[in-house]
């Protein structure tokens, strides 16, 4: 699936489809964008990290580059909004159990893995984020 950033969109993007936010939101008023259309929530490989408490500022401690999302492992797959779009049409319908995989993440949070394409030896680190 395709994923697009929401607490990371550049600045300038943000401002320049805010209208088409706004849109959207009057269009669906059950959807929003940050919550449906961009990144998804859960467990994954790549894509954006889908932040509980705002972006965090993850650069290489050896370059000072920004460092790639590589692994989101979180308490729930999705939330009483989210659902919507993120869970499974193989899982049927309605919010079902927001955490089948039973992980407990602190609660309900989530450890985020980052890695440095800059660096010889692809340096990672972490960031833990709690709702």
């Amino acid at each position: 699936m395709t994923e697009y950033p929401s607490w990371d969109l550049p600045e300038d993007l943000a401002e320049a489809w805010q209208e088409d936010f706004y849109r959207l939101e009057e269009a669906a008023p059950l959807l929003s964008y940050g919550t449906h259309h961009a990144e998804a929530p859960g467990t994954k490989l790549g894509g954006y990290p889908a932040w509980f408490t705002g972006p965090g500022d993850v650069d290489c401690e050896q370059c000072s580059q920004p460092m790639r999302h590589l692994l989101t492992v979180a308490s729930w797959e999705w939330d009483g909004d989210s659902w919507r779009t993120w869970r499974p049409l193989e899982d049927g319908g309605g919010a079902g159990a927001v955490d089948p995989t039973g992980l407990d993440i602190g609660g309900v949070g989530a450890v985020y893995v980052f890695e440095c394409l800059s660096c010889p030896g692809r340096p990672f680190t972490h960031w833990y984020d709690c709702a």
